[in-house]
This record gives C-alpha cells, sequence and structure tokens, in this order.
C-alpha cells in the first residue's frame, strides 16, 4: 500500500508540472478537508478528451484521475499551476493524501467517483500522446461542487 501512495503523490507533483519547485505559504489544515472523509451519497462522473490541430480526439485512456477537496491549502497549489510550471512543493504535506480520491479512467476517458459528500471539488487528470519524437497533450482541470448528495457530471476538455 506504502508504494501505491508513494506513486500518487509523484502523480500529484507530476499533475502540478515540470519547471521550478515551489513552497506553499498556505499551512495544511485537516479541519478544512475533513468534509471529504464524511459519508456521502453523490457520484461524481466525468469524460476528459482533447483535440488535436487535425480534429482527431485523443481520450485519458488509462490516466490517473484524481478528486481533491477544494480547500485553501488546494485552491493555492491549484492557482500555482495556473501560473507557472513547477516540479513539486517544497513543503507539500504528506497528510493531504488521506483526503485525495484516485481512479483510472476507461478507453473513453470516462472515470467516476461514488459515495462523495458534499462540498467543493477539483477534478484533475491528464492528456497525452505522441506525434513523432515529442509528448504532446496536457493537464486537464475542473472544479465541481457536489449539493444536497445530487450527482455531478462533468466534462474535462481544452
Amino acid at each position: 500500500m506504502w508504494k501505491l501512495k508513494t506513486l500518487s503523490f509523484a502523480a500529484i507533483l507530476l499533475i502540478l508540472g515540470c519547471a521550478q519547485p515551489i513552497t506553499l505559504k498556505t499551512p495544511f489544515n485537516p479541519d478544512e478537508h475533513e468534509f471529504a472523509l464524511r459519508p456521502g451519497k453523490a457520484t461524481v462522473t466525468a469524460q476528459a478528451f482533447m483535440r488535436r490541430n487535425d480534429g482527431i480526439v485523443v481520450y485519458a485512456a488509462g490516466s490517473e484521475a484524481m478528486l481533491w477537496p477544494a480547500t485553501t491549502y488546494t485552491k493555492e497549489i491549484y492557482d500555482i499551476s495556473q501560473r507557472t510550471y513547477i516540479t513539486g512543493c517544497t513543503n507539500l504535506d504528506q497528510r493531504f493524501m488521506k483526503y485525495v480520491r484516485f481512479t483510472q479512467a476507461d478507453g473513453e476517458g470516462k472515470f467516476s467517483f461514488r459515495d462523495i459528500p458534499d462540498g467543493e471539488y477539483l477534478l484533475l487528470t491528464q492528456v497525452h500522446w505522441k506525434a513523432g519524437n515529442s509528448s504532446q497533450g496536457g493537464d486537464l482541470t475542473r472544479y465541481i461542487t457536489v449539493s444536497k448528495g445530487a450527482n455531478v457530471e462533468a466534462i474535462l476538455t481544452q
């Protein structure tokens, strides 16, 4: 199990980009994340894809998908990642992993999370493909809100 958590922690760092490390200013507050561990009724389903320049659609087939509780802590990570590529966080708190849900997209880039409690979340995944010798594609993210136990459907694309 430790190996899986280590690989998933590495996946979080990969989502964050690839040029410079950052130091988070927001301290990790477990109380702010606790809502994500409560029992829930909702199912969050999503499909992730990108359209290449030639019009062909590439799905997030087989990609790891994550559901983060949207907190002050995670919003800082997301906001920084939107402004600059980063290699990771020098002070990313390991306790954060307790609140992250993981799944894998199917062949059509579809994935779901079950038993999600009410709250605001960030969906994250990646779509990549090869064009000659270069990798193309990128990260896909979207904020969602689960309210009153209602199911949520989302599309992640650019």
